[in-house]
């Protein structure tokens, strides 16, 4: 079931529109109108067919959902595929989400369809509600509305996620684990998720905002020039944690390098005292009988200082030397 929103100069704004109400407004110049679909069924269908003559392909369009955003310029009207923010859990990676928005903007029309529910829709019914202006300027000022409400919504969210990104930072350098190499891939897909999505999003609002369709009146196109400068805004701040996310994944292969490297040298260390210790160890192990020392009574303490001295002169040889 849609909502509608009829607004005329001489009666004002009206909500709740019956199909025949809106099929007379369409046909009235200086009304615009309207229509938000939560979704759409097969009666739907046909009125936006037969109402407002959509081509099939944008109803396919409506109907399936979208991997990227578009712009299309049809006869009559213009259809755009753009994408809202979903807001993010608490733990942050791997939790940002985008909602489709489909809208078709038609000289006293405008028509948004999205699957599910979103604030920045409902934001500018209330906004209609408490008799705010926006449909008094045109159908394109609306659509303005709405896409300047779609493009708000990344701030918060975008913002979030770079002190995630942040946080992710400060964790690699305190203690890296596992869980930090998860949450760095986590965020990287992230990150390209959100540029696939800004960055086309930003070329669509900048063919707006050249004034390439005649439906967004010269007067107004200084106001998607507002969106455009906002979504090249979020792709700034996009590319700069996707640098430090790369940077934080070679940092962490960087550490655990030079951490196994320090592992490997006290190993090696070790090592290299128990050899001396391990052959003196051997040759007084041999049990033959003709051996002077394993009858001598300093034969074992003399051994054991032996041992300890040649332990002493390596170690301070190592340090000497900055292995240690």
């Amino acid at each position: 079931m849609y909502e509608s929103f009829l607004y005329h100069p001489d009666r004002g704004l009206k909500t709740d529109l019956s199909a025949k109400e809106i099929t007379e407004a369409l046909a009235d110049a200086r009304s615009l109108v309207w229509i938000d679909f939560p979704d759409l069924d097969d009666a739907d269908v046909d009125f936006l067919t037969s109402a407002f003559n959509l081509h099939p392909l944008t109803i396919e369009d409506f109907i399936m959902p979208n991997a990227r955003p578009k712009i299309e310029k049809f006869k009559d009207y213009l259809f755009l595929i753009m994408f809202s923010l979903e807001p993010m859990n608490a733990n942050g990676a791997g939790r940002v989400k985008t909602a489709e928005l489909d809208c078709c903007l038609g000289k006293n029309f405008l028509i948004t369809f999205h699957s599910s529910p979103l604030d920045t829709i409902a934001i500018c019914k209330e906004r209609l509600k408490r008799q705010s202006p926006i449909m008094m300027n045109g159908a394109d000022m609306l659509l303005y509305a709405v896409l300047d409400s779609c493009v708000d919504s990344y701030f918060p969210i975008i913002q979030k996620f770079d002190s995630f990104v942040d946080e992710m930072s400060d964790e690699l350098f305190k203690s890296a684990t596992q869980d930090t190499l998860k949450k760095i891939y986590l965020l990287k897909n992230d990150i390209m998720y959100l540029r696939r999505t800004v960055g086309p999003q930003a070329d669509i609002v900048s063919s707006v905002a050249r004034g390439d369709f005649e439906l967004i009146s010269p007067s107004n196109v200084i106001y998607f020039r507002n969106i455009f400068d906002n979504l090249v805004r979020l792709n700034d701040i996009i590319g700069t944690s996707r640098d430090v996310i790369t940077g934080a994944m070679e940092t962490y292969v960087s550490l655990v390098s030079n951490r196994l490297n320090e592992v490997m040298k006290t190993l090696t260390v070790i090592t290299t005292i128990m050899m001396p210790l391990t052959l003196i160890a051997s040759i007084y192990g041999m049990n033959f009988k003709h051996m002077p020392e394993l009858e001598h009574r300093m034969g074992y303490p003399g051994v054991i200082a032996t041992m300890l001295i040649i332990t002493s002169l390596m170690l301070y040889y190592f340090k000497r030397r900055r292995w240690l």
